[in-house]
């Protein structure tokens, strides 16, 4: 009884060992086509009493590992390692998701194939955020259609227009104040909403509305019809209004629409091997920007963006890692290289687990040691 309580301590012992090796996700942060860096390290000071009422981003969520693209002079100012000048397919080789937030300069040829490729691996995430078509939000909006576009991933897109909301706002109908609710058959949804203080009220400064292009490229509204697959997360008001602020009109809505309209979207992209990536799409920006979805609070508002943006970059990664389940065959021949059984992940959303080879190796090889005689 002795000797096979020790077995059994021995393979708990290093089974423990073995999910220690666990890695956490990555998620990558594209600084290198414009974009900048607020609520990504730095603190969020109350401008009115000087209070820290935040932390940065990757301060908060510490369950992740943080990397980006752009200058490497920032390093040492976000704290996070640097993938490159440019967003390349060997520096995406182990990023489990990507963030663009507000790029306003075109992406290279190279940069999109890699993006792509990346994607269609499956199990990955993509967020891209845009802007209203006020001011130079213009550029934003073309530089991300563009790479959707080219991309040729999804259907989700920036429309070429912005949202107001008169009655949901921080003080300005421009300053929408957006509702975390999503569609009700959008997967694990709980995860998204848990722990909300304020009623899931997150910042939309000045955003632009996400609608959808069909397979023969006619634009729709995400307002009725909502495609297969696809979810809206983040909505105004029902008091929600289009404006148009430059040209070109937009595609899918009308100016003085008035309605829910969605800020931000999930598309879920099932690929042929069996897996799923994520394509998100909103019209305001975790990060950077004039006032990002991060801020806890504006102008006197309470907000949950913190806690949002924390809960749907776990709930994505989790839902980036589910796979089609597909019928087991019966068979006593042992799996090739290629046949591997498939592993199987913790509850963690933003950790992948794996069974340790070497420490099951290392139990297995003491057990000799365990059984012999005392001399």
């Amino acid at each position: 009884m002795k000797k096979l309580a020790v077995l059994l301590s021995v393979f708990v012992l290093f089974g423990l060992f073995g999910v220690a090796f666990a890695s956490a996700a990555t998620v990558a942060v594209d600084l290198a086509h414009g974009e900048n860096d607020k609520y990504l390290a730095g603190d969020v000071i109350d401008r009115d009493t000087n209070e820290t009422l935040a932390h940065g981003i990757v301060k908060t969520i510490t369950d992740v590992k943080w990397a980006y693209f752009g200058d490497p002079a920032a390093a040492d100012t976000l704290g996070i390692p640097h993938l490159g000048d440019k967003i390349t397919a060997d520096a995406l080789k182990g990023v489990d998701m990507l963030i663009i937030g507000q790029p306003s300069s075109p992406f290279e040829p190279d940069e999109i194939q890699a993006i792509a490729e990346w994607f269609k691996q499956g199990g990955k995430v993509l967020w891209i955020a845009g802007d209203s078509d006020y001011g130079s939000g213009v550029q934003v909006q073309e530089t991300v259609n563009a790479l959707l576009d080219q991309l040729g991933i999804g259907h989700l897109r920036l429309d070429l227009c912005s949202v107001e909301d008169p009655v949901s706002n921080a003080g300005a109908g421009y300053r929408v104040v957006g509702i975390v609710n999503p569609d009700p058959n959008t997967p694990d949804a709980s995860m998204i909403t848990q722990g909300f203080k304020h009623g899931g009220k997150v910042l939309y400064h000045g955003p632009g509305v996400v609608a959808y292009v069909d397979d023969q490229g006619n634009w729709h509204t995400l307002t009725d019809n909502i495609p297969e697959n696809v979810y809206r997360i983040v909505k105004t008001s029902k008091d929600g209004t289009i404006v148009e602020n430059n040209d070109p009109p937009a595609n899918a809505y009308m100016a003085g629409d008035t309605g829910v309209f969605p800020l931000l979207a999930v598309e879920f992209v099932k690929l042929d091997n069996g897996k799923q990536s994520l394509l998100i799409v909103s019209g305001e920006s975790p990060y950077g920007d004039y006032e990002p979805t991060w801020a806890p609070k504006y102008h006197g508002v309470p907000l949950d963006g913190p806690t949002f943006v924390t809960n749907f970059i776990h709930w994505a990664l989790k839902e980036a890692s589910k796979v089609e389940e597909k019928p087991t065959e019966t068979t006593t021949e042992k799996p090739t290289e290629t046949e591997k059984p498939t592993e199987t992940g913790t509850s963690a959303p933003a950790t992948t687990s794996k069974t340790c080879g070497p420490a099951v190796l290392v139990g297995l090889a003491l057990i000799p040691l365990l059984l012999r005689k005392r001399k």
